[in-house]
């Protein structure tokens, strides 16, 4: 027993391992501790699910909120982190969180905007109001005679039903030989059962009985 301990090997083994495990206890951690406060969306925090959770960095370090609102993710080494809240009703801002000598710095993220790049800093702890309820289906408009008019359909057949009301009083003040000559084409061709809109309507517009009459004076 007394030569296996002076072994050379086993030293050997157990400077490696005091070697790789001196600085893992050695590593300094720090706490991200903060507050979820009442806002205009939520007035009481107990409205918040208890599976409501505290993300960092992805899902690396987490913790789930107290009855109080509070949190605390212990052990968190130093570097930068991206802080998110995960709850069912309620949708709340995400914050960055640098961790260094220094302490637990937090900053408001800017969307679209380089990781280098900080926002306005926030106190510490954290005190986090919830920005908006969770909406997950989209409220479905309601009935609007507006929407009628829109509709390409319906103002196809107003259109059809204005004619319906305005041809007629067209061919009543069409010139006589014009309409005699309208229904002439009719009758050679049965396929035309409309007869042309912009000739009824530059003829209305002209004044047929004024063309009729200069017609007849020229004869």
């Amino acid at each position: 027993m007394h030569s296996f301990l002076h072994s050379p090997v086993l030293c050997l083994v157990l400077f490696f391992l005091c070697l790789f495990a001196i600085p893992s206890f050695c590593v300094e951690t720090y706490k991200i501790e903060g507050k979820l406060v009442p806002s205009l969306t939520i007035k009481d925090v107990s409205q918040l699910e208890p599976t409501t959770k505290i993300i960092l960095d992805g899902g690396k370090y987490s913790a789930l909120i107290r009855k109080n609102g509070k949190f605390v993710i212990e052990d968190v080494p130093q570097g930068s982190y991206l802080l998110e809240i995960s709850s069912k009703k309620f949708i709340y801002p995400k914050i960055r969180v640098d961790v260094d000598s220094e302490g637990v710095r937090p900053f408001v993220t800017i969307i679209g905007s380089e990781w280098s790049n900080t926002g306005p800093s926030l106190q510490y702890p954290l005190e986090l109001p919830a920005r908006s309820a969770s909406e997950y289906f989209m409220v479905r408009d309601g009935f609007s005679i507006a929407s009628l008019f829109a509709n390409p359909y319906i103002i196809m057949m107003g259109f059809s039903v204005l004619l319906l009301f305005i041809m007629p009083k067209m061919m009543a003040n069409m010139d006589p030989d014009a309409l005699k000559e309208l229904q002439e084409n009719q009758a050679q061709n049965p396929l035309a059962e409309m007869p042309d809109i912009s000739t009824t309507l530059a003829n209305f517009m002209s004044g047929g009985n004024n063309n009729a009459n200069a017609e007849r004076r020229r004869n």
